[in-house]
């Protein structure tokens, strides 16, 4: 008996639907492999956003204190050299 390879006994790719049997089997299989890469790219782009640490929010916080007018040119220098100070420490 010959197989075109969409029968159980056969190796393609494990099978039709890798994961589920039946017509629906590819496409639940595609979309929990783009579930996963989702995912993996949610949680790569957590740990670089976490890497900016405090240091980052602190000089953004300055700056749109400086934009509102809350502090003068003098005072922006200041504070972020003094920030600048504490990432190098």
């Amino acid at each position: 008996m010959m197989h075109n390879g969409f029968t159980h006994g056969s190796n393609w790719f494990c099978g039709p639907g890798v994961f589920f049997p039946g017509p629906l089997g590819w496409i639940i299989s595609l979309l929990f492999w783009a579930l996963v890469i989702y995912l993996a790219y949610r949680l790569i782009r957590a740990m670089v956003a976490g890497r900016s640490g405090p240091d980052s929010r602190a000089l953004e916080t300055l700056r749109q204190r400086y934009a509102r007018g809350e502090i003068n040119e003098d005072e922006f220098k200041r504070m972020q050299s003094e920030l600048s100070q504490e990432v190098k420490a």
